[in-house]
């Protein structure tokens, strides 16, 4: 119990390996300001607080392995898939290399510790189990699939984005009244009313022609590239808005790619927003990659999907969730994306159904849900 009215210290611990688990600790904080009962609130990158080397090869190699050997990494992703296996000599390496980590949190002395990725649950459940810790541990998984790097012993609760994992841990051992269905947090702008018609005046869209949004910069230079000139092929009439996040030579590159766009079609290239809550409600589909964060976000905007190159292990595992509710498709090459886009654009009814079954399946406050269980167990 927190002594007082003082209200509870609340440490976000997430690490910048791929970006979903930095924005789902984002999507935490932001909710945070919303909820009574958190007097302080510190979202940490725990990879600043690795020794230099362990912190720059753990952020690399994944990305590295994504981008160059994604086959590598589906087999990695696979094989390390066995409960509790390799665990003990895991974990010895990581408190090894994590003990600035290790003093950071003794010296914040957290009330909540929340943990949006596996390395950070992983030292936390190691100091409560070796009493180095005082604090009340939640993990909050990222991706549809529990794979069993997110598994630890000492924990309160664990916060899962659908029934079926909640299903997978129960199954494994963990206890029922330990694990709460969530979704995965969102930035709580995805969950606000926001005024299209405005929106639509503001970024100079015509509301007559289908927006196609893709999200170019998750793909790389080259992938991204093939993509845009994939899509100069689409026969009905679009709007294609290329995000190209920092990547200003991609940027460049796909204005160059497209200055012989036909008619029928307008290409915009756009650097790094933070309105991408405002682009999807304001959008027909979407093209990305199907990590969890932006599968959430779709959801949440009942933004039809069509997932191009995901990559094996998570993303695949996601893809085939997606697939499997009925609200995305995938092509089975880069070629034929323009093929699965004209062909959804010509189904009106088929996207309504999307749409509607994505509304279902959406749980934007996610944040919120798992702050406000975490304040009120604290509570009882």
């Amino acid at each position: 119990m927190i002594p007082g009215n003082r209200g509870s210290r609340l440490v976000i611990l997430s690490a910048s390996s791929g970006s979903g688990h930095t924005r789902a600790g984002e999507a935490l904080e932001a909710a945070a300001a919303d909820v009574p009962g958190i007097s302080s609130v510190r979202h940490i990158d725990v990879l600043e607080y690795a020794s230099a080397l362990f912190g720059e090869l753990y952020a690399d190699l994944y990305k590295q392995m994504v981008s160059k050997t994604p086959s590598l990494w589906g087999w990695w992703y696979d094989k390390s898939d066995t409960p509790w296996k390799s665990e003990h000599f895991r974990v010895a390496m990581e408190r090894f290399q994590m003990k600035p980590l290790m003093e950071c949190l003794k010296a914040e002395k957290p009330d909540i510790t929340i943990c949006t990725h596996f390395l950070a649950s992983d030292i936390v459940s190691y100091m409560l189990q070796h009493e180095k810790l005082s604090t009340r541990h939640a993990v909050v998984v990222t991706d549809l699939h529990v794979h069993a790097m997110w598994l630890c012993h000492q924990f309160e609760r664990y916060f899962v984005p659908t029934d079926e994992s909640s299903y997978y841990l129960r199954q494994i051992g963990f206890p029922d009244d330990r694990i709460t269905v969530t979704g995965i947090p969102i930035h709580p702008a995805f969950s606000g009313n926001l005024d299209r018609e405005a929106l639509r005046r503001r970024y100079a869209v015509d509301p007559s022609v289908p927006v196609v949004l893709l999200s170019a910069g998750t793909f790389g230079m080259e992938s991204s590239l093939v993509a845009v000139r994939a899509l100069m092929n689409l026969q009905q009439p679009a709007q294609i808005v290329a995000l190209c996040g920092t990547n200003a030579d991609l940027r460049a590159e796909v204005v160059d790619a497209t200055r012989a766009a036909p008619a029928h079609l307008k290409f915009r290239a756009l650097p790094y927003t933070a309105a991408m809550h405002e682009w999807m409600a304001i959008s027909t589909l979407l093209i990305g990659k199907p990590g969890g964060l932006t599968l959430s976000e779709a959801m949440a905007s009942a933004l039809p999907m069509i997932l191009l190159n995901p990559i094996p292990g998570q993303e695949a595992i996601n893809a085939a969730s997606m697939l499997e509710q009925g609200v995305a498709v995938s092509p089975t090459d880069v070629v034929t994306l323009p093929y699965k886009v004209d062909r959804l654009l010509q189904e009106p009814h088929r996207l309504a159904g999307m749409r509607d079954r994505m509304k279902q399946l959406a749980q934007p406050r996610a944040a919120h849900t798992i702050l406000e269980t975490l304040l009120g167990a604290q509570r009882v």
